[in-house]
């Protein structure tokens, strides 16, 4: 028994040296994602320019086949949404980073066009808190569809609790912080977690967001220029980041204050160590730099980075 004894406790040793050499070699272990199940599309791939064809930024979430998350609605998203073939009676959480027009002005469109489908569950709403430049989550909800003041008062019923409809819009604020930067769990149901951290967007609150499903994590920056610093410990280890190439690296002035540079970006996915980079919400001033882009964000991440267009997809 004594031989039994000291031969498992060598086994014990031997594994945690080599687990403890894994770690220091850099190893990572396997990853517990169901890639079969998740799938990540581009709803809109752009910013605000009319550019070239392209809608501005959203994106999907797809889970066992069901579009589950819709995260941004910018112009021409929704016409995306329908060539995706999904179907908005299924999505349950729609994610908003901020509320600049071409991140959000798709929303009523998606409201009225759910009306004529067979949509009988609630739709959770979550996105920042405002300013005196942007609403918050609640007052983009009131303000767009409200009945009393909205800017469509006709759909008001979705939003109303003491209302007759078919289903309810629940909307929710997050707080945005420049002082507190702590990651924050926001939801947590039906097999889907979010979390968040506030992000530096100039003088609009923005948040970066992180969806966990089936074991597999999908990371946004959203429009951010990393002043914060955050982003990197929110997507760490994310099996996709979506990031926000708005600029070139000589960008200045206003554009600089809002926008990452392609650096930074290399720096942020090289940090937080994610497996794939989709660059996207490019305009005129980035997307004729392609080429200097990635050799910049190359100096700092080796992982793989894509250029997605409009209804691509891609699993984790």
């Amino acid at each position: 028994m004594k031989i039994v004894f000291i031969s498992f406790a060598l086994l014990a040793c031997l594994y945690a040296n080599n687990a403890v050499s894994a770690q220091l070699s850099g190893q990572v272990t396997p990853s517990s994602c169901q890639s079969q199940r998740v799938r990540l599309q581009m709803l809109g791939t752009r910013g605000p320019e009319i550019l070239d064809g392209q809608a501005s930024t959203s994106y999907l979430i797809w889970l066992d086949n069901k579009a589950r998350v819709i995260v941004d609605a910018g112009p021409g998203s929704l016409q995306r949404f329908e060539q995706s073939k999904a179907d908005f009676s299924d999505v349950e959480l729609m994610l908003f980073s901020h509320f600049h027009v071409d991140h959000s002005a798709d929303f009523p469109t998606y409201i009225k066009g759910a009306f004529f489908t067979d949509r009988s569950k609630d739709l959770q709403l979550i996105g920042p808190t405002g300013t005196k430049y942007v609403a918050s989550m609640k007052q983009f909800v009131e303000r767009s569809i409200g009945s009393k003041g909205g800017l469509y008062p006709y759909l008001g019923d979705f939003a109303d609790a003491t209302a007759r409809s078919a289903y309810k819009i629940k909307s929710q604020n997050i707080k945005w912080s420049s002082r507190d930067l702590q990651i924050r769990t926001i939801y947590n149901q039906h097999g889907i977690k979010v979390k968040t951290v506030s992000t530096h967007h100039g003088p609009f609150p923005s948040q970066g967001y992180r969806v966990e499903l089936a074991g597999c994590s999908l990371a946004f920056t959203g429009d951010m220029s990393g002043k914060f610093g955050a982003m990197p410990a929110l997507a760490k280890n994310a099996d996709i980041l979506v990031a926000h190439n708005a600029i070139p690296e000589d960008a200045t002035g206003i554009p600089a204050l809002l926008h990452m540079t392609p650096s930074y970006i290399g720096s942020m996915a090289g940090k937080a160590n994610v497996k794939l980079l989709l660059l996207t919400h490019l305009m005129k001033r980035s997307l004729s730099v392609k080429k200097q882009t990635l050799q910049l964000i190359q100096k700092k991440y080796q992982g793989k980075i894509l250029f997605p267009n409009d209804l691509d997809q891609f699993q984790p």
